[in-house]
């Protein structure tokens, strides 16, 4: 298993300083949220490139937010698969690692859920031909506990399990602190039917998604975490997605690796 991190919005100040940053802390990962990137051209291509020269492994992570590829609202919909799909489309021309994105949820409270599934499974399924036509790993990720989400547990994963069938560019994006806003566990990841090509990891501190680690007294417990994921097999990234605490949580993981003898 690979340490990273994420982009910490930081390439919107400048091009190349977080990524020396990284490498001054000894991680060799990052993950890039397409839109913390610069929306110019020129020097979002020189931030990859730059990040690239020096050693560092990169997967992306699509656009969130207002994207909602299940949305009710056409334009909105067109405009959030046009955003995925040209993420696809930077990680194939620079040949990046995988590609994680968040799967449709409702737009309002009055949206038939079975409905908003339908749709979402149309979208999700061109997603992943066209993913397997670009030759870029993609990982539909699990949400956490809030209004209007779909996804949430393994059994909601697995209804994707279909399109990765004759298709190994298609899985998943497995968010532990996501999970762990259920309160229902640790997801059973042998119940799986589809691969994991992407981990996000943080901590929930004091209700606050996406802290960085504070031990086992927050959940999920990253030891835990790890125990699960080297008994699964798995060996891409661990994204810290977090803005604080970054280098601690870095150790923290490391610590857990040796333990498990996974470093």
């Amino acid at each position: 298993m690979k340490i990273a991190c994420t982009d910490d919005n930081r390439y919107l100040v400048d091009n190349k300083s977080w990524t020396d940053e990284v490498v001054r802390h000894g991680l060799s990962y990052m993950e890039f949220a397409m839109s913390k990137l610069p929306e110019n051209e020129a020097d979002m291509d020189e931030v990859i490139t730059y990040a690239l020269s020096q050693g560092v492994k990169l997967n992306l992570h699509s656009p969130y937010g207002i994207n909602n590829i299940a949305s009710t609202d056409s334009a909105r919909r067109a405009s959030s698969i046009a955003n995925l799909k040209r993420t696809i489309d930077v990680a194939a021309k620079y040949n990046l690692g995988a590609v994680a994105f968040h799967p449709g949820r409702l737009s309002d409270e009055n949206d038939n859920p079975e409905e908003i599934w339908a749709s979402m499974m149309d979208v999700v399924s061109d997603i992943a031909q066209y993913a397997k036509e670009k030759k870029v790993f993609v990982g539909i990720e699990n949400m956490e506990l809030r209004p209007y989400e779909l996804v949430y547990t393994i059994e909601d994963l697995n209804r994707f399990a279909p399109f990765a069938e004759n298709n190994p560019y298609f899985g998943v994006t497995i968010d532990f602190a996501h999970y762990a806003s259920l309160g229902i566990g640790f997801p059973d990841l042998s119940a799986l039917k589809l691969p994991i090509y992407d981990v996000h990891v943080s901590q929930i501190v004091n209700g606050v998604m996406h802290s960085g680690f504070i031990g086992p007294d927050c959940e999920p417990d990253i030891d835990e975490v790890c125990r699960l994921l080297a008994d699964y097999g798995y060996d891409g990234l661990i994204v810290l997605e977090t803005r604080e605490r970054i280098w601690e949580s870095a150790k923290m993981l490391r610590t857990a690796f040796k333990a498990l003898n996974c470093e």
